[in-house]
């Protein structure tokens, strides 16, 4: 059975399919500078769970520190902190073209 992607032009229609955990949407239009941003900072699952590995776990909680002091002082607006948080954490990244990406569902490829 093959997925069908949902293609979204703008945050509200990203902001709809996050929320349901489609299973694949193709960004494009205005959000995908941002998509580009959150792809340069996103490791991969295998270097995730090494860093986990090799703090014996404390790397996680000094990271999830940071991450909620940075989101103190971040500018962005509340909507688009969620949507990032979101793709960050469900999502994997790939570039299509240099104006689209497309966001797959993690936990399909387990």
């Amino acid at each position: 059975m093959a997925i069908e992607p949902i293609t979204v032009k703008t945050k509200a229609e990203l902001a709809v399919e996050l929320d349901k955990k489609t299973d694949e949407i193709i960004v494009e239009g205005d959000f995908s500078r941002n998509i580009s941003e959150i792809k340069k900072g996103q490791l991969n699952d295998t270097d995730e769970l090494g860093f986990a590995v090799g703090n014996g776990g404390t790397g996680i909680l000094l990271e999830y520190g940071i991450s909620k002091l940075m989101d103190v002082f971040d500018p962005k607006a509340k909507e688009d902190k969620k949507i990032c948080k979101q793709i960050e954490r469900l999502y994997t990244i790939k570039r299509l073209t240099k104006d689209s990406f497309l966001l797959h569902l993690k936990q399909l490829d387990y």
